[in-house]
């Protein structure tokens, strides 16, 4: 009889854990979901010398995504910021031979924050080819 009853306050302790559990789980996913992502970034570019038009969007990584539905890779744009971890004089950029290449020149501009560090980043360079070339992705929209 004592094994019967020491069975019962297993099996009594072992469903209200269970119990616990299964109620914490909703809570948990839910605050989950509404978790700040790890990065917002607020970009623009824009060609001074063309027109006075700023072209600007918001990147979000982890997870991620972006403000405008139009931005070309925000996963290859989150993949790079990543890689130098968040530091845009870090970035990876592409392999371009920009010898030759004409056109105005460009600013790039991005603020924000990646994972709970400032972000704080403003540069101009000779060309569109020669901004791509040291940024990557991140700039392509």
């Amino acid at each position: 009889m004592e094994i019967m009853r020491v069975l019962r306050v297993v099996s009594t302790f072992a469903v209200a854990v269970l119990l616990a559990a299964m109620a914490a789980s909703p809570a948990a996913a839910s605050a989950s979901a509404f978790a700040e992502p790890g990065a917002v970034l607020n970009l623009s570019w824009s060609a001074p010398a063309a027109s006075n038009q700023v072209f600007t969007t918001t990147l979000t990584c982890h997870p991620t995504g972006g403000g405008e539905e139009w931005y070309m890779d925000a996963e290859a744009a989150c993949g790079d910021l990543t890689t130098a971890g968040g530091n845009f004089e870090s970035l990876p950029g592409r392999l371009l031979n920009c010898e030759g290449v004409q056109g105005w020149a460009i600013r790039t501009t991005a603020s924000g924050h990646w994972f709970g560090q400032a972000v704080s980043y403003d540069e101009s360079h000779a060309n569109w080819c020669e901004a791509r070339k040291k940024l990557g992705w991140v700039f392509i929209f």
